[in-house]
């Protein structure tokens, strides 16, 4: 097995991982210098990515069979074992011995010949048993058998169990071990969805029409960046949810505008065509290598009305009542997003989750200084958090009487059944509409603004 093969690969790209590399990053680093054709390419990220995303239940799997205590393994041959398990149990495109034979021959790399016999030994029983394997009660103990189940944290199962419920709970950890669909936005600008559906079509690539967005397209796997209409500007790629955020948004044209954490400019890039490239909008970040990207997505795009600044939009010299709109896509803890991140789920701490909750209520206070009277504020997140959603926006609007929800505001036409609460702020959940979950509210300053 040489260090090309697919497992060694992903054995190698697991490892940096858990020196605290994140996973997008150590895949693609180890991918761009490798020479493997793009199967075996495909093997490798369903590998770290299966590997990392069901890591508690196969730890859970491997201690039942295991005569010591996993964590007393070496790091290197706990890896092996738990990415083997991942195929024994998750895979069925390669048989079990051959499985277990190629993790023999990583462990002797790695190890020494007492250690691949441990290994031999334990994914053998593995493969005979773990089907019988009996998973916490669910009965006795919900929290347990949800968090080993569907290899989700223990304490975040904790968390949203009251909330949502057993029943929806379950639905929501098992959207979260799938892969996020991969979605284009159409350039309004340029064409319509039909009409790039079309193109791709004539190129081979199929889509289907995203079910919430009218300028969205789900397209079944490929790099999409490849394509000749991706070059021209034609589409981007971006999440189904993070269109429909702007969408709530719907700035006029002619109007000036403020993205406050812009990124890489998924949603920034979106804003400017919604508007035809009109008016002028202001993308701040702190990262200047995420709005190095943004600066290459404008001249791919063709777009001039976005002016790009690296700061840090609490204390940038914008103007007080300076802009007609905002939106603030709010740095959070990113709980809604955990199927786009495997190794996401295990970075996270119950003291950590909530840490953003003191920036998020400054950026807020940022963004209402600069808008004008009557106008429009879109405070959203990829949370499913309350304190990080509801309870900073209603504790915003107890402190400034002259902002107030603007539930009238939103008029799209699309949203799931019970995406819309009484209070007119809007949820779309990764179970129930297959994007990230995202919360949003639309919020306007006292006074009116000009259609």
């Amino acid at each position: 097995m040489s260090e090309q093969d697919p497992r060694s690969l992903a054995t190698a790209v697991l490892l940096r991982v858990d020196a605290g590399v994140s996973a997008n990053a150590a895949l693609e680093a180890a991918l761009l210098g490798s020479e493997l054709e793009p199967r075996d390419r495909g093997l490798v990220t369903t590998l770290v990515d299966g590997t990392l995303r069901w890591q508690s239940r196969l730890d859970y799997l491997l201690q039942q069979v295991l005569a010591r205590p996993l964590a007393e393994v070496e790091l290197p041959i706990r890896v092996i074992l738990r990415m083997s398990a991942y195929q024994l149990t998750q895979l069925d495109r390669v048989p079990d011995h051959a499985v277990v034979n190629d993790a023999v021959t990583l462990a002797r790399r790695y190890g020494h010949e007492g250690t691949a016999k441990l290994v031999n030994a334990v994914l053998r029983r593995l493969a005979r048993e773990w089907a019988t394997i009996p998973l916490p009660d669910p009965a006795a103990d919900p929290v347990a058998y949800l968090a080993t189940a569907y290899a989700h944290p223990a304490w975040l199962v904790a968390r949203w169990l009251p909330r949502f419920g057993f029943a929806e709970t379950e639905a929501l950890l098992r959207t979260n071990n799938t892969p996020p669909p991969l979605t284009l936005r159409a350039n309004r600008r340029w064409i319509t969805r039909d009409g790039l559906r079309d193109m791709l079509a004539m190129h081979g690539v199929p889509t289907e029409p995203t079910a919430i967005s009218a300028w969205g397209l789900t397209v079944d796997g490929g790099n999409p960046r490849e394509l000749e209409e991706y070059r021209e500007g034609l589409f981007s790629i971006q999440g189904e949810g993070s269109m429909v955020m702007v969408e709530l948004l719907r700035p006029g044209r002619h109007r000036a505008g403020w993205d406050l954490a812009a990124g890489v400019g998924g949603k920034t890039t979106n804003l400017a065509e919604w508007v035809d490239d009109t008016g002028s909008l202001l993308a701040t970040d702190t990262s200047t290598e995420r709005l190095g990207v943004l600066a290459r997505e404008l001249e791919r795009l063709g777009l001039t009305s976005i002016t790009v600044r690296a700061a840090d939009a609490r204390n940038t010299d914008v103007p007080p009542e300076s802009m007609e709109y905002a939106l603030l896509d709010a740095p959070c803890s990113g709980t809604g997003s955990l199927r786009r991140q495997a190794d996401a789920r295990w970075h996270k701490t119950p003291e950590g989750l909530l840490s953003l909750t003191a920036l998020q209520r400054e950026l807020l206070e940022a963004a209402a200084r600069a808008c004008k009277p009557g106008g429009i504020l879109l405070y959203c997140t990829c949370s499913l958090e309350p304190e990080e959603n509801e309870e900073i926006v209603n504790a915003f609007l107890a402190a400034h009487p002259d902002w107030a929800r603007d539930p009238a505001g939103i008029k799209h036409k699309s949203l799931p059944e019970g995406a819309q609460d009484d209070a007119g702020d809007v949820r779309l959940l990764p179970q129930r509409d297959n994007t990230d979950g995202f919360y949003a509210a639309r919020l306007m300053r006292g006074g009116t603004v000009s259609e």
